[in-house]
């Protein structure tokens, strides 16, 4: 069964509208499986980062490759933290030396006794798998998965999940969903060289967590019980999860093949319109650099991941 005959309509020429190079370098490549070299994909490349979101978070950035804020995490949303974690969201070049330089500045930072302003996670013994699995993602996309800087990240994850099942203090000290996600989700973007059978098993770990609950339910241990973001859809979220998201760690982990996915997958197929496109939300617009069309964003989303699931050659 081929992933288009699943859709209602036919998303792709929205897709690729001019207006959104971002959403478009992107859908070029992953739906159309157009490769770097190729003349659209490198047009829509170069003009998505000339455009917002992406040139607008750009242009923010200072001298030292950090953004406004004391330290790493504040403001919320807005800061160097955020800043590197939108970037990747949004496709950027990660061969751009502005992103690469942006990496480099939070390994530095991490590595310092200041540890950036993160003290309040990094000293803790566990918890926060939110906050190191997005970093070791955007890092490791830029090209920094095999520094030995990012080896104490990465050590972190292994051992939040191993020893703590991704276990958080503000998740009332019980296995956190938002938490795997991302840590999964960071340890699968570290390079083959650097997968250790630990970060192996961590993401076999991470992928049973998330599966042995049904993901469209949300029903995860909680103190304050399913967030109401899980079944809704939306873009750009920070360490936030909700379905679209867990369904996306898990095809970045290996895991989008296992049976119990299925029902997710049905869920998301579900909510789409006549024409074959999902209705996004931004719940964090307000504090966005630019505003950014949610819903293009997360049809582009399920629509990768569907081809994930269900690819046209039948493999």
């Amino acid at each position: 069964m081929s992933w288009r005959s699943l859709l209602k309509g036919d998303p792709i020429p929205w897709l690729l509208e001019r207006r959104d190079p971002a959403v478009r370098s992107l859908a070029l490549r992953s739906l159309l499986d157009r490769g770097p070299r190729d003349p659209e994909v490198r047009e829509a490349q170069q003009r998505a980062m000339g455009t917002p979101p992406i040139s607008t978070i750009l242009r923010g950035q200072r001298g030292d490759a950090s953004w406004p804020g004391p330290g790493l995490y504040g403001p919320k949303y807005e800061s160097t933290h955020w800043a590197n974690l939108l970037l990747v969201e949004y496709g950027v070049d990660p061969g751009d030396p502005r992103v690469r330089r942006a990496a480099r500045y939070v390994l530095e930072e991490l590595s310092k006794p200041e540890m950036g302003g993160m003290g309040w996670v990094l000293e803790r013994d566990h918890g926060a798998s939110c906050f190191t699995g997005n970093v070791v993602r955007y890092v490791a996309l830029a090209g920094y998965g095999n520094d030995e800087r990012i080896e104490p990240l990465v050590a972190r994850l292994v051992r939040d999940s191993k020893k703590f099942d991704a276990a958080c203090w503000i998740n009332g000290e019980q296995p956190c969903a938002w938490g795997y996600a991302r840590l999964i989700w960071g340890l699968a973007a570290l390079p083959e060289s650097a997968r250790t059978r630990e970060v192996q098993r961590t993401l076999r770990r991470g992928v049973e967590f998330l599966l042995s609950y049904r993901v469209e339910r949300g029903n995860y241990p909680s103190p304050y019980g399913a967030s109401y973001l899980w079944r809704q859809l939306s873009f750009p979220l920070f360490y936030q999860a909700d379905v679209l998201f867990v369904l996306r760690a898990l095809d970045a982990a290996g895991g989008l093949d296992d049976d119990r996915a299925q029902p997710a997958i049905a869920w998301l197929l579900a909510r789409q319109d006549p024409r074959g496109r999902w209705a996004g939300r931004a719940p964090y617009a307000a504090r966005m650099p630019s505003k950014v069309d949610a819903s293009k964003w997360v049809t582009l989303q399920v629509c990768t991941l569907l081809k994930h699931a269900f690819p046209e050659n039948g493999a």
